[in-house]
């Protein structure tokens, strides 16, 4: 039995994509955030096995939708991800007959609805799919991952990532995630100065542009190199900010 996991907040414009792509699944467990959008109204179109619960991280989160799935395998994706019918496919042979406790699956990420094909998204491949029993979510409040015990393997087949429709909700995520990172970041005791925040938003900009070739991604890995590097920069200054309001 195949269970998928997603986690919501407002995503009207993009569940419904993401359900029916995996609408073939044998379970489907969607947790929200209390959207105040028509994200609940639209998933129960595809399944009845929608939670409330409070955010306070993506791992966290994540690791509640895994206690309300049942099946022996889970898939766990985004509501901006879509699965490809070739993904589907491969994955219902995969299970077939499986050789590993988990399978890490390439993303293809797109902005505007263009494809990116450098700027450090291609190729990038994720641990998506994997046995309920060996593994788990890492409670990190921003960039969890699953841990595995146990062989893993990769598919071949990708998952579309739409984690861009425009400039602005590139903006957008880039203060998300700066705010959830500096939380992080100063739950760890990691240390952060004016500096720091400079010097790691250089690299992130090096490293988006030139590094993993963003420069040809014309106008897109611009904006991208600048949003990593925005998003580096915040991360630390937040952080900072977070630090002197706490020794007050």
């Amino acid at each position: 039995m195949l269970s998928v996991v997603i986690i919501t907040l407002n995503e009207e414009a993009r569940i419904g994509a993401c359900l029916e792509s995996v609408a073939w699944a044998d379970e489907i467990v969607v947790v929200d955030s209390y959207s105040n959008d028509k994200t609940v109204e639209i998933a129960r179109g595809y399944t009845e096995k929608i939670y409330q619960k409070e955010f306070v991280g993506f791992g966290e989160q994540k690791s509640y939708a895994l206690q309300k799935a049942k099946g022996d395998w889970i898939l766990s994706i985004d509501a901006d991800e879509k699965v490809t019918d070739e993904l589907r496919d491969e994955i219902k042979r995969t299970l077939a007959d499986p050789r590993a406790c988990g399978y890490y699956v390439p993303r293809r990420f797109y902005l505007s609805n263009r494809r990116m094909r450098h700027s450090q998204f291609w190729p990038e491949y994720k641990l998506r799919l994997f046995r309920r029993d060996r593994g788990r979510f890492s409670n990190r409040m921003v960039h969890e991952r699953v841990e595995v015990e146990g062989r893993t393997a990769k598919l071949k087949c990708t998952l579309e990532h739409h984690t861009y429709c425009s400039v602005s909700t590139l903006i957008k995520k880039a203060d998300t995630y700066s705010t959830l990172g500096a939380q992080a970041m100063l739950a760890e005791g990691k240390r952060c100065t004016g500096y720091s925040a400079l010097g790691h938003s250089f690299a992130a900009f090096v490293k988006t542009y030139f590094l993993r070739l963003g420069i040809l991604d014309g106008w897109m890995g611009l904006a991208i190199a600048y949003s990593n590097a925005a998003s580096a920069f915040y991360k630390y200054i937040k952080c900072l900010e977070l630090k002197n309001q706490q020794d007050r």
